[in-house]
């Protein structure tokens, strides 16, 4: 057995290794070419494009931390690093499924193989991440239009449905917080073979009832992550062009675009995010002569190719516990940090 264990860990590292670059290449190789020569052609500021991606990974961070903070919440035990190796590898992996947010897919399977008896839970609360995620999304986007003059009608219908979005998300969210607790959902285990399931998932879902701190948090974080992510847009615009757009205009255009490219129409968002950007940075007023959004939007697309293969290293390089299992300890540290959030 001794000899054996060694052997089968080298294999196991060279099979991580090939698909790390396997995802690396197939990553690369869904960026469009014209795209990519009309960057290579731009002038740029090489310490402006550093600070944006500095943003736009802090901004990946946070998300991976506040999806922590909600798993504790459920009372399940995930080390930070955990946390951060998963958040990488559905960061990796959005790159490549269909839509901006395939990889919580896969992110959730794998966080499920580590929460042992808590699997239901898990993967719920990568579901509800997300949705706080869109909807600070819709939030930004509303909040920055409604402080936008001038705006074309595209513009002002994007509007009145982020408006929508964002009034329904989050009285959605008040509901819970005020009246969860008094939803009846008993009845669900009488579902014959699902029901025990049904009423774990909606448990989950229901994580904010009686905790206004907790939702405060989540969105908070949600806000930083999509200010962040709009700000490093704008210092990408700075590192193009002599006279960009102003980050209010950026406001107007990013934040929607962000949200088209979350539809599962093409791998990672590829090509409808950059096509978003470039369409709605028309839409606004007063963009400077010669600015092309789809270049902005296409550096972008680097910096996150950057991101995603630092997420593939740190994920395949990491090892992996199964936290509950090797530590069952740690369930009460857990817990009383979730009961800070109540």
């Amino acid at each position: 057995m001794s000899n054996r264990n060694p052997t089968r860990q080298s294999i196991i590292s060279i099979l991580k290794l090939v698909l790390l670059v396997a995802i690396l290449a197939w990553i690369v190789s869904t960026f469009p070419k014209k795209d990519w020569d009309a960057l290579v052609a731009q002038d740029k500021n090489w310490w402006l494009i550093a600070s944006a991606f500095v943003g736009v990974l802090s901004a990946h961070v946070i998300t991976f931390l506040r999806w922590r903070t909600l798993v504790a919440a459920l009372d399940v035990p995930l080390r930070i690093i955990d946390a951060i190796r998963l958040g990488f590898l559905g960061t990796m992996l959005n790159m490549v499924s269909v839509g901006a947010i395939g990889g919580d897919l896969f992110k959730a399977i794998a966080a499920a193989r580590l929460a042992h008896k808590r699997k239901t839970e898990v993967v719920t609360s990568v579901l509800v991440d997300r949705a706080i995620g869109l909807l600070g999304l819709v939030i930004v986007a509303a909040v920055s239009l409604h402080l936008a003059e001038n705006l074309s009608t595209n513009l002002l219908w994007i509007r009145r449905g982020a408006t929508v979005l964002a009034i329904v998300g989050l009285v959605g969210l008040a509901a819970i917080v005020v009246i969860g607790h008094r939803l009846p959902l008993s009845w669900l285990h009488r579902i014959p073979w699902v029901g025990h399931s049904l009423f774990r998932v909606a448990t989950a879902c229901l994580v904010f009832q009686g905790r206004p701190m907790l939702v405060a948090q989540m969105i908070g974080s949600t806000l930083v992550v999509h200010l962040l992510l709009t700000h490093s847009a704008w210092l990408i615009s700075n590192a193009l062009y002599e006279t960009p757009p102003t980050l209010g205009q950026h406001f107007q255009a990013i934040p929607p675009a962000f949200a088209a490219a979350t539809l599962p129409l093409t791998p990672g968002g590829v090509g409808v995010q950059e096509v978003a950007v470039d369409r709605l940075f028309q839409e606004v007023d007063g963009i400077p002569d010669g600015f092309s959004g789809l270049i902005v939007a296409s550096m972008y697309r680097v910096i996150l190719i950057a991101i995603a293969a630092i997420g593939a290293i740190v994920y395949f390089t990491g090892s992996e516990r199964k936290w509950l299992q090797q530590h069952p300890s740690s369930r009460q540290s857990l817990r009383d940090e979730s009961m800070q959030n109540r």
